[in-house]
């Protein structure tokens, strides 16, 4: 675990389903999938509220990362890009060689932490079989990758 006053970002335990789906729900972003890659979910949490997740979807030498998001009131803070840090050092610890991401509305942030646009159509793999590849996401949803 580790601490960026005054939150802190730890794995995500079982019992913080709710309060991530709820984030999700709340921002719009897709839940299919999320229960079956809980395991490799981070979550942002303050005074004992969750605030913020992230999450990884695990394929192999490529990974999803996917459910990115911060309550509305605690955008800004910075806790988005200790997430990202995060997921990327276990990403890295799970020997993930291709990052990818679907995204209707974070593409810049995400160019700015090394990112790049590519069509979904050279994507293979079991990772088209995730909820997110598979209709989850808005077909007009924005594929990005990183290498690492």
């Amino acid at each position: 675990m580790t601490r960026f006053a005054p939150y802190l970002i730890r794995p995500a335990a079982p019992t913080d389903l709710g309060a991530v789906s709820a984030l999700l729900t709340a921002a719009s972003l897709p839940r299919e999938g999320v229960v079956e890659h809980f395991h490799s979910f981070l979550v942002a949490e303050l005074d004992g509220v969750i605030i913020g997740a992230m999450g990884l979807e695990l394929y192999g030498e490529t990974a999803l990362l996917r459910s990115a998001v911060i309550a509305p009131e605690r955008r800004n803070a910075g806790i988005g890009s200790q997430l990202f840090t995060k997921a990327m050092a276990l990403a890295r610890a799970e020997r993930v060689r291709r990052l990818l991401l679907l995204t209707d509305t974070a593409g810049p942030y995400f160019a700015a932490k090394g990112f790049r646009a590519i069509d979904p159509a050279t994507v293979t793999g079991p990772v088209t079989g995730s909820f997110e590849f598979s209709g989850a996401c808005p077909s007009h949803a924005l594929c990005m990758e990183m290498l690492l």
